[in-house]
């Protein structure tokens, strides 16, 4: 896949440096660092290793124990397993909460939801509506928030076919634009074509593949 940045939207690379991060007393992984560029970098290893955790690490939801991270510009897009919404707001309220949130007024979050399939749920409370359509929902976030940095955690779980072939065009478009798309993922290897760079973590440390 060819990427092709549109003018002025090449982001600073974030990264992890000699990061160690310990939750309850166990060292989840220690010292690793990680450089990420603009395009998709795909985080795999088994259940367990971690890979949530470092996307929390980068997202700055998750603590060090030493080590530095550094996500220069706008606040990463973080969508991880749970879809992150306010269950007594619409999708379309949810959606233009969080753009407004980043000062992004000039989103389209109805065209988004739309593309995502919802065209007639966006405007029901999120408690209503199902898994796969909470998940679309929290994915359309790609298209509503376009920040450089975007941390995806599992994201094809819950999805059916036709909402899993909507997720690889937004992915597509992520790349084409110039975003960085950090993907945690044990299955989808078709994937792997398109990935800039691939990890591995397991076993407390990180290496590429």
């Amino acid at each position: 896949m060819r990427r092709v940045p549109q003018e002025g939207s090449l982001p600073q690379n974030a990264s992890l440096n000699d990061v160690t991060v310990v939750l309850d007393d166990r060292t989840i992984f220690r010292g690793i660092s990680l450089d990420l560029r603009p395009g998709l970098t795909l985080l795999r290893g088994p259940n367990g290793a971690g890979k949530t955790t470092l996307l929390r690490v980068l997202a700055g939801l998750a603590p060090l124990a030493r080590g530095r991270r550094s996500v220069p510009g706008a606040a990463p897009l973080y969508i991880g397993h749970r879809p992150m919404l306010l269950r007594g707001l619409t999708a379309r309220e949810n959606l233009a909460f969080l753009a407004a949130f980043r000062g992004l007024v000039g989103s389209d979050v109805g065209a988004a939801l739309r593309q995502w399939g919802l065209r007639d749920e966006m405007d029901r409370p999120v408690e209503r509506l199902s898994a796969g359509q909470r998940r679309r929902a929290s994915l359309a976030r790609i298209e509503t928030e376009r920040v450089p940095l975007v941390l995806l955690d599992e994201p094809f779980a819950d999805l059916d076919s036709d909402a899993i072939v909507r997720l690889r065009a937004a992915l597509n478009t992520a790349i084409v634009r110039g975003q960085t798309v950090l993907m945690a993922t044990h299955l989808h290897h078709e994937l792997d074509q398109d990935a800039t760079h691939r990890y591995l973590l397991d076993e407390g440390a990180l290496r590429e593949i």
